[in-house]
């Protein structure tokens, strides 16, 4: 059995091969920008960032795997992100705002990766990424449901079919952002935080209600 101060202080191999991937996938996500998926070759992969191609295939599988790992990685990075904003809140309210000021200051800090999750869903990539993005998913969406109808149960959110909170609450961010970097230009996304949470709010709020 592997000891908990292990788990938590890798040795130097673990260390290096983590590296290596992180290098992978740094590499995978400026390649996969400039060419798409499909274009991108695994010899590409392998000059750009320094890995062999062993390595590569140690790693990932193959290029479609090293695409789906960016994917889904980039997911479960944002997905856990927004559990720990709802949870870390003291109010409905600051629940509802701070989760669209998180989504647009996530989407800021990471616009090259976001750039990928919203604008490159090629066949390749959507094959490679059906089981691990249905899982991450799942637990994703069962977690905010149930805040959901916790907040909805004690009237602090307005009550409303449950595939209608997200087009209120969270769509408007989703598609400033995607527009922002489809654009190219240097908006600074996060500003639009207070009018976009705002207007969630005014959204989702209960019917006279300013929980």
């Amino acid at each position: 059995m592997v000891s908990a101060a292990r788990r938590a202080n890798p040795g130097p191999r673990a260390a290096a091969s983590a590296q290596r991937r992180e290098a992978i996938l740094a590499a995978a996500l400026e390649l996969f920008l400039a060419h798409g998926v499909r274009a991108v070759t695994i010899d590409e992969l392998r000059e750009r960032s320094g890995a062999s191609v062993g390595s590569i295939y140690h790693h990932f599988g193959c290029k479609e795997g090293v695409a789906a790992a960016l994917y889904v990685d980039g997911m479960r990075d944002y997905q856990h992100g927004f559990l720990r904003e709802l949870e870390a809140s003291a109010s409905a309210r600051a629940a509802v705002e701070g989760a669209v000021a998180y989504h647009l200051a996530w989407v800021e800090r990471h616009r090259e990766l976001a750039r990928f999750l919203l604008h490159h869903r090629e066949p390749e990539l959507v094959l490679a990424t059906a089981a691990p993005l249905h899982a991450a998913n799942r637990e994703f969406f069962a977690a905010v449901r149930a805040w959901l109808a916790e907040q909805s149960a004690r009237g602090a959110l307005r009550e409303l079919a449950s595939e209608l909170y997200y087009p209120l609450w969270i769509a408007p961010a989703q598609e400033f952002s995607r527009q922002a970097l489809l654009d190219g230009a240097d908006v600074q996304i996060a500003a639009a935080a207070p009018t976009l949470g705002g207007a969630a709010w005014l959204a989702l709020k209960p019917q006279g209600g300013n929980k």
